[in-house]
């Protein structure tokens, strides 16, 4: 695909998905609250109960006229087998909500009074939101799973007392199910001998010690550098050196400096030739004051007559 194809690729989902949204005007994400405003309704997502409560305008304020348990929580330790509420939305005069827990899910509907219309059977999949197109009388339901995505498309032409959910056989629940491909699939897709890992692999721990040799090599010879720069400033150079031993042999007249230089330097070697001995001695007698607590005398058993 080249450049000019996948630019007008893009531009053709970008215009679907746009459409898409704005015809069904309800986006697919989990919704805590909903309201209908005709009715001065709302349902509310009561997480720490776990229930759906009903809300209604009275006077001039909202009071709690129905509590909907989706799944009982007291004394149970199981708690990834609980369903817990994850969206609600109010679709034609009635609530709909999503329980789902770890592996499974469900629908469940009332009116607007709290009375149940329809509860679906619970069904593979944990999901986390749904969206209601009102064109096409559909009901999408999606979720993650451990290896991708899972949608559920729910005919409900016949109205939402009517829908039949069977995601092995019926053809009103349209079970789809997207699975990530993994980093180990793609890599095995474009090099099935698994050669030009391994090329990759040897190849980066071999330029890496070369890198670190360089290095290392770069900063000793670095280091020789200074200090032969450093010795060139304590000590004269070679050719220095060469001459005071060429006048030496020759038998020239050395000044007394030069007398004393060499005779310094000859005890210096001398002295150099064995460690430094020191004579004093070490040994220091420590006197200790007598105590009867360490005394063997009080150990003894004492023999009367």
């Amino acid at each position: 695909m080249n450049k000019v194809t996948k630019k007008i690729f893009i531009a053709i989902c970008f215009v679907l998905v746009v459409g898409r949204v704005s015809a069904q005007d309800d986006p697919l994400i989990p919704q805590h609250f909903a309201m209908d405003a005709k009715s001065q309704t709302m349902a509310v997502i009561d997480e720490p109960e776990n229930t759906i409560n009903i809300l209604k305008r009275i006077n001039n304020g909202f009071e709690i006229t129905k509590a909907i348990l989706v799944d009982n929580t007291v004394g149970r330790h199981d708690l990834y087998r609980i369903y817990r509420p994850m969206s609600v939305a109010i679709y034609e005069q009635n609530i709909v909500f999503l329980a789902s827990n770890r592996d499974s899910c469900y629908i469940h509907m009332v009116d607007l009074d709290g009375n149940e219309i329809y509860t679906s059977p619970k069904f593979a999949g944990s999901a986390s939101a749904f969206s209601y197109d009102k064109e096409s009388k559909h009901l999408f339901i999606a979720g993650l799973n451990a290896r991708g995505y899972n949608v559920f498309d729910i005919d409900c032409t016949d109205g939402f007392a009517n829908i039949h959910i069977d995601t092995v056989s019926s053809s009103k629940a349209a079970y789809l199910n997207y699975r990530v491909k993994k980093k180990s699939e793609e890599i095995a897709k474009h090099d099935a001998t698994g050669l030009g890992l391994t090329v990759i692999a040897v190849g980066t721990v071999f330029f890496a010690l070369i890198v670190i040799s360089i290095v290392l090599m770069g900063f000793a010879r670095a280091l020789h550098s200074a200090q032969r720069k450093k010795a060139k400033e304590h000590y004269p150079d070679k050719q220095e050196r060469k001459e005071v031993v060429q006048e030496f042999k020759a038998g020239g007249n050395l000044s007394g400096e030069a007398l004393a230089a060499i005779s310094a330097a000859i005890h210096l070697y001398n002295e150099e030739l064995h460690d430094e001995e020191n004579t004093i001695l070490t040994i220091v007698k420590v006197e200790k004051r007598y105590s009867p607590w360490s005394s063997k005398l009080h150990n003894m058993n004492v023999y009367r007559k």
